[in-house]
């Protein structure tokens, strides 16, 4: 497994809120192990991968807890940047890797990754729904790890065929809604929890990121 490190992630694990937000996340789903979280939100730009990346560290300080960060945005990672880490190199290099431990990245800062496999641009609009063996995957994760948090793309992106977060609650024990204050509308933000519930989906919790001072850009 390779190893990298960004030090100025520290601090997202460190900040007070992000703590608060971990041990809320615990208490809403009882303190459940193994625990799956996805992280989302209603559109882009809302700082969803941040507040994944701030969860995973927190998750991992606590009682030294296996962690694993998922990055199911596809067509606009970030977490293999962040991390500084290689991308896996196509969807089919994902998919055709017998075990989760051939994907994952482990990293200083504590907790593994699994990166994002890059799309090729002839791809871009082409990518089906969750397949069945992301819920193998997830399961195999489970079996390894304390805490796995996913970041995925917007739950209404411009291009409908990113890799679907809706149907990816439904895998995980709870969804954790990111959106920005004074810029998400209300009926963005209340389309998405019903999309969510429908498809089965607990949310455990929504993060109000303040726009005059955002977590991301």
């Amino acid at each position: 497994m390779n190893r990298a490190y960004d030090p100025h992630l520290e601090t997202l694990g460190k900040i007070a809120e992000t703590k608060r937000i971990f041990t809320a996340v615990q208490n809403a789903t009882d303190r459940q192990e193994p625990l799956c979280v996805v992280v989302t939100s209603g559109a882009r730009g809302e700082g969803k991968t941040t507040v994944a990346t701030g969860l995973a560290i927190a998750a991992s300080r606590a009682k030294r807890r296996r962690t694993l960060l998922v990055d199911y945005n596809w067509f606009a990672p970030a977490i293999h940047t962040a991390f500084q880490v290689e991308p896996i190199e196509s969807p089919e290099a994902f998919y055709r890797a017998d075990s989760i431990e051939e994907l994952i990245v482990s990293t200083r800062s504590g907790i593994d990754i699994l990166p994002a496999a890059l799309m090729p641009e002839e791809a871009q609009g082409a990518m089906p729904a969750v397949e069945g063996d992301d819920h193998h995957l997830l399961q195999e994760a489970r079996n390894r790890y304390d805490t796995i948090i996913v970041d995925t793309s917007a739950a209404f992106p411009e291009n409908q065929n990113m890799r679907d977060p809706v149907l990816l609650s439904g895998i995980a024990d709870g969804v954790l809604l990111v959106f920005m204050t004074n810029r998400t509308p209300r009926s963005t933000l209340k389309r998405t929890t019903t999309a969510m519930r429908i498809n089965g989906a607990k949310i455990i919790g929504v993060v109000a990121n303040q726009w005059k001072n955002p977590i991301m850009h």
